[in-house]
């Protein structure tokens, strides 16, 4: 056997025995933003090879804090694991290297940083997706609340939101006075949540707009606003008598004005029947 013949054959050897990882080398590529949807709606995290290899033959683990309890665990050219039915992949994309996780039906509690990785005896690699859920909320509600010693104040709140909406305060002039305002959150039962900003307020009429809006709301989402009259001073039962006290003064004049009417009209049929007798007796 010739030198030549004997290098070749050390060289092949040497490929066969030793982890070529170049040949097969490649990364999990995801979205650079927070992939968002809505409650209901089916939802796809996306997450592909690059170079776009075919995955049927690799594992493709999609979990969420522990690679030891996946979402869904894909090996052996079946699906293995499923956390919840919902959740799925595409099994015939995987040929084009895509081994995005599918989420049907999507729950608030869906809401959830995803990662996803990918192994082969050559290689492994990790992405991670994120996913909110967005849910309009209910219509907020403004309320007043002092206590000795403190500043009046206006708290606008609504329950059922997700994720905290944007919170905007207007007074009577259009201004924005958010910023002199705070604001909290917490989630109920459902993993919803109740959302509040309170306003302090100066002992002067005003007039107060609460609006609420999703951050990335679908196009038939209409933003949730409410409007607060504030008056200092001022207690129920006075600003239902002015009310009915204007109510009087302006019905007034009518009154009188019908009251001639009838009165002028009164007359003119007094002067006919007079008429007619005066003629009854000629």
């Amino acid at each position: 056997m010739n030198l030549q013949m004997r290098w070749t054959l050390l060289i092949l050897l040497f490929l066969h025995n030793t982890d070529i990882s170049w040949a097969v080398s490649f990364i999990v590529v995801g979205p650079s933003k927070p992939v968002v949807t809505y409650v209901g709606e089916d939802v796809v995290l996306p997450a592909s090879l690059s170079p776009a290899l075919n995955a049927e033959a690799f594992e493709v683990n999609w979990f969420t804090t522990d690679i030891r309890s996946p979402e869904l665990l894909y090996t052996n050219y079946n699906i293995g694991i499923q956390s919840d039915r919902r959740r799925t992949l595409s099994i015939d994309n995987l040929k084009n290297g895509n081994v995005s996780l599918i989420i049907r039906n999507v729950r608030v509690s869906d809401e959830q940083l995803y990662r996803c990785n990918v192994y082969s005896k050559q290689r492994e690699d990790e992405t991670q997706v994120s996913l909110t859920v967005e849910v309009l909320g209910a219509q907020p509600s403004i309320s007043m609340s002092s206590t000795e010693g403190q500043k009046t104040r206006l708290e606008c709140s609504a329950e059922k939101w997700n994720p905290q909406p944007e919170v905007t305060w207007r007074d009577m002039n259009g201004a924005d006075v958010t910023s002199q305002s705070t604001i909290k959150s917490e989630r109920d039962s459902e993993g919803l949540l109740r959302v509040s900003s309170v306003l302090p307020v100066k002992e002067e009429y005003n007039v107060f707009s609460c609006l609420m809006r999703s951050k990335a709301p679908k196009p038939d989402w209409h933003s949730r606003l409410s409007i607060y009259s504030f008056s200092p001073g001022v207690s129920g039962w006075l600003v239902a008598f002015c009310v009915l006290l204007v109510l009087c003064l302006a019905v007034t004049p009518l009154l009188v004005i019908q009251w001639r009417r009838m009165r002028e009209t009164n007359t003119r049929y007094d002067s006919i029947g007079e008429y007619n007798f005066k003629f009854a007796v000629l």
